[in-house]
């Protein structure tokens, strides 16, 4: 049987999987595997291993999240991306980002004459922006549900 792959469109990051990369039906084929409730590797030699706990549940939220529409990355803790790379995951321009390594908002690391963002550094970054932005919508919120208690 020949597997069929279609790609819409190639990830930018490397390590990342979009859902349009395997088909429903092998998508819906591992969910059903994995709400069995365990797993197991099959060796070369057909000797079986149980995959552990905590990389089984890693597995298995990677695909409820490739079932949800979601791209997923996986990528080592110190992995190196460029500027182009981190700018996608903070969803700003690369004139931007060089803004935030100049402020030194966010750490490089030079490689030769490149420069490069570890991931952990860049991700953190991303949380520190998302609950910046929570609490201004919050404090907004707030604003606007005391206009309209004095103005009614």
């Amino acid at each position: 049987m020949e597997e069929v792959f279609s790609m819409v469109a190639t990830p930018s990051v490397p390590g990342t999987i979009t859902p349009d990369s395997m088909l429903p039906e092998q998508l819906d084929e591992l969910l059903a595997l994995f709400q069995a409730g365990e797993a197991r590797l099959v060796g070369p030699r057909g000797e079986e291993h149980l995959v552990p706990a905590p990389l089984y549940g890693l597995m298995r939220s990677l695909l409820d999240s490739l079932k949800r529409g979601e791209a997923v990355t996986v990528l080592p803790h110190d992995a190196l991306l460029t500027t182009q790379q981190a700018a996608q995951i903070l969803n700003v321009s690369r004139p931007y980002l060089y803004r935030l390594i100049v402020e030194r908002s966010v750490p490089v690391v030079m490689v030769g004459s490149h420069r490069r963002l570890r991931i952990h550094d860049v991700l953190e970054l991303r949380d520190q922006r998302r609950q910046v932005r929570c609490r201004a919508l919050d404090e907004l919120s707030e604003l606007g549900q005391e206009l309209q208690v004095e103005g009614a």
